[in-house]
């Protein structure tokens, strides 16, 4: 008696569907992988435009008059103007490029809330931006900080400087 037991591989259409579902799986992951890559982009972005914007309100704060425009005016520095003009700014790859960034300290003078009380302080608006998708997208913040200096340097902020 001869028996042969016949065996069996796999099918092409299991092949087929095997590799189609390999595909989908592929794909998706391909697509998680991609909009992880987006957000960690615009996340070292945000990162080093706060960074930017935090230094701009240190030197407000600290007094210097040169970051501090008269009431109603405002300074900017365009795209590829930072880095020259801050020259104590880390300069870095990517992200930590500060010419990749603009910016512009907008002097809103005193606050309402503060009219009257006998203090002298300014609002100062910071906004920072960088490109994304072709589009603008900005932080901003403000602070407070002596009048910009007629004549000197401003006098430091109590139990700040």
């Amino acid at each position: 008696m001869n028996t042969h037991r016949r065996q069996r591989g796999m099918t092409l259409l299991e092949v087929m569907i095997a590799l189609g579902i390999l595909m989908v799986v592929m794909g998706a992951l391909a697509t998680i992988l991609t909009d992880s890559i987006r957000f960690n982009a615009s996340a070292g972005q945000r990162t080093q435009a706060v960074q930017i914007l935090n230094y701009l309100g240190r030197q407000i704060v600290g007094g210097n008059a040169n970051l501090m425009p008269a009431s109603g005016n405002q300074l900017s520095w365009g795209y590829g103007q930072l880095g020259n003009a801050f020259s104590d700014l880390e300069q870095g790859g990517r992200y930590a490029n500060p010419d990749n960034y603009r910016a512009r300290i907008t002097n809103k003078g005193q606050p309402a809330s503060l009219a009257g009380s006998g203090v002298s302080l300014d609002q100062y608006e910071i906004e920072v931006c960088w490109k994304s998708g072709g589009k603008d997208v900005c932080v901003r913040t403000t602070t407070l900080s002596s009048p910009p200096p007629t004549g000197g340097t401003p006098p430091p902020l109590p139990g700040i400087n």
